[in-house]
């Protein structure tokens, strides 16, 4: 679970058949147990693009799918969630009037 962060990016791709297929790619930013940042790179393929298509940055989603995670050359860990499943939890302007509630004591 966490907020997209940035753009997302949704693509129609060819695969080595000729064949065309959509991809939808974003980050999403959730906090560890001691509140640092973490980013982790999604991607939904085909029909799975579908509930991802219309989100918008700063939607907090919630998503299930297989975790790949690798190392680069400098030693940072990356990860990357190829999305099974996913829902959208509360939208950005959702978050705004929570957030807006909670600073009011009136």
């Amino acid at each position: 679970m966490g907020n997209i962060a940035g753009k997302l990016e949704n693509l129609e791709r060819e695969n080595a058949n000729g064949e065309k297929f959509k991809v939808s790619n974003f980050s999403l930013v959730s906090k560890d147990d001691d509140g640092n940042k973490i980013y982790t790179n999604c991607s939904a393929y085909g029909d799975k693009t579908k509930d991802i298509e219309n989100l918008k940055q700063g939607d907090f989603v919630k998503i299930f799918g297989q975790v790949k995670t690798s190392i680069d050359n400098n030693g940072k860990e990356h990860k990357n969630v190829r999305i099974l499943s996913s829902k959208l939890l509360k939208s950005k302007e959702q978050v705004k009037r929570v957030k807006i509630k909670i600073k009011s004591p009136y």
